[in-house]
């Protein structure tokens, strides 16, 4: 996306601080905006790849508050004990805590988006939840099986590696539990192999067709990834008859997951995939297998290809350049996937530094960074109850189910395994825009979130005017000046509502309140 701005309309910040912060996390905030400036964007940046360093206690305290956030990032063994022990119909259908856990994480990722101090972490979070996109929109997906995986794949794939190394991230999605329910890998056999993830791994998670695949390289990844299913608790299997193990039983863990290796259904003998080959002849030999073609498709140029491109698209611009692509590859394909090098040499690149008002926020950044820009917290005064047979548990929030998802971007919530688009084209419309002006004004009345602490934010000052309380909030919200008719404009507005020389002192807040509405209406305010 290219931006060309009217005479008189507000540009973008080419503060190279204020560029680094609006591309590498949800939102900059005056406080580090000033610690920014204090230690240097390479300073800031080593200290965020070191996000374990990183202090997240308010975040944490928050989160502490509120009994719902015990119940995320576990996995199914909690899961579905708590499903038994709370169904109010133990014959019938279970208490579905799978529901409820999902409900919960995509709460806890907004929060964390929005509060945690480990920024370039959490988007990097939310960019390999894209690239290896298992959706979490519960309501009977996949036969209501994958949610019950969803927040143990957040946590021990995605978060464990987001900031780590790509072929160990490549290793882990392929034999979790969520990839197999997700793309149907409970369904594969020996005779029939499901194609669905061997198509996906070579697809969208590696090489691309860019690499020129065939179809017997997809059947052939296919048969070697036949053997794995998911390691259900016991009595799953009583309730589902359909998931009973047939066909012989020799079944083998497969740690760190609730994963297993069927050997009745695996596969065996000379697997060839592109220009790897490798035999396998027992079933102590498939997983070195797996992870020695993972090995070589990390490895491919397509590969590295495929990532920096991705990359560019998420922190420079919706098409990168020919000569950013391949300078990223080389990188990647240098540190064998280091992820934390990879994302140091696209913040030094020079098409990073060029590239100032050439992403759009997707609606799910933008609805972010208002909570950043406001200070503001969930409100949970009033959360809808799931009931359970000993307790009542309070989960329901609009934020997600209400607001996000009418902006159509809830988190970890694409239907497809490609994940959500990251170029304008896919969200800019008349429609959507209009939704999301909608949606900016509960900040301001504080329905879903907390009602803005104005008198925090801007300080009263006695002998302010209408004029220099434009300018001040306008400044703390877009870190430039207004331009020349945007100002006119919100100048004309409040002086429309409230007449030309409004009684700050009676009106102060209103007024204030309407003048952060309309900046973050502008146009500039979508940019990142």
């Amino acid at each position: 996306m290219e931006s060309t701005w009217l005479v008189g309309a507000t540009a973008p910040s080419k503060d190279p601080v204020i560029h680094a912060l609006k591309r590498f996390t949800y939102g900059p905030t005056p406080e580090l905006v000033d610690e920014v400036r204090r230690i240097g964007v390479d300073a800031w940046f080593e200290n965020q790849l070191n996000y374990s360093s990183v202090s997240d206690q308010k975040l944490n305290e928050f989160l502490a508050k509120w009994k719902m956030f015990d119940f995320v990032h576990h996995d199914i063994n909690l899961y579905w004990k708590l499903a038994e022990d709370e169904s109010l119909q133990p014959l019938s259908s279970l208490f579905h805590s799978d529901r409820m856990s999902i409900k919960i994480l995509h709460l806890y990722t907004v929060i964390s988006q929005a509060h945690s101090n480990r920024q370039i972490y959490e988007m990097m979070v939310e960019f390999w939840h894209d690239h290896f996109n298992i959706t979490s929109i519960g309501e009977g997906l996949k036969d209501e099986l994958l949610d019950w995986h969803s927040n143990d794949w957040n946590k021990n794939v995605i978060r464990a590696h987001a900031l780590g190394n790509f072929e160990d991230m490549l290793n882990a999605s392929a034999i979790h539990p969520a990839m197999i329910v997700y793309l149907d890998g409970e369904l594969s056999s020996k005779q029939i192999p499901n194609e669905n993830y061997g198509r996906e791994l070579l697809e969208l998670h590696t090489v691309t067709p860019k690499s020129g695949y065939t179809q017997d390289d997809v059947l052939s990844a296919s048969k070697l990834f036949s053997g794995l299913r998911v390691k259900w608790p016991t009595r799953f299997y009583a309730r589902r008859k359909d998931f009973r193990i047939v066909g012989g039983k020799t079944l083998i863990d497969v740690p760190p997951f609730q994963t297993m290796l069927h050997v009745e259904r695996q596969n065996f003998g000379t697997f060839k995939i592109m220009g790897w080959k490798v035999t396998v002849n027992s079933e102590s030999e498939v997983l070195p297998a797996i992870k020695s073609l993972n090995s070589y498709l990390v490895a491919h140029p397509q590969t590295a290809k495929t990532i920096a491109l991705k990359l560019g698209r998420r922190f420079v611009r919706d098409e990168p350049s020919d000569k950013f692509i391949n300078d990223i590859a080389s990188v990647f394909t240098a540190s064998k996937g280091d992820i934390q090098s990879t994302l140091r040499a696209v913040l030094r690149h020079p098409d990073f530094s060029k590239s100032v008002g050439t992403k759009f926020k997707r609606p799910g950044e933008d609805y972010v960074s208002i909570a950043r820009a406001l200070r503001v917290w969930p409100n949970f005064s009033n959360l809808g109850v799931l009931k359970g047979r000993t307790q009542d548990f309070p989960i329901e929030s609009r934020i997600v189910s209400g607001e996000l998802t009418q902006m159509g971007h809830a988190p970890l919530s694409w239907p497809f395994p490609d994940g959500y688009a990251d170029v304008a084209s896919a969200w800019v419309n008349s429609n959507a825009q209009l939704v999301r002006w909608n949606i900016y004004s509960n900040f301001v009345r504080g329905t879903t979130w907390n009602q803005p602490a104005w008198q925090e934010i801007y300080t009263p000052d006695a002998s302010e005017s209408v004029e220099s309380l434009i300018d001040r909030i306008s400044q703390s919200l877009l870190f430039s000046e207004l331009g020349r008719s945007d100002r006119t404009a919100i100048s004309n507005a409040i002086a429309k509502t409230y007449g030309i020389s409004p009684d700050l002192q009676r009106l102060r807040r209103e007024i204030i309140a309407l003048i952060a509405r309309l900046v973050i209406q502008l146009p500039v305010w979508s940019l990142r």
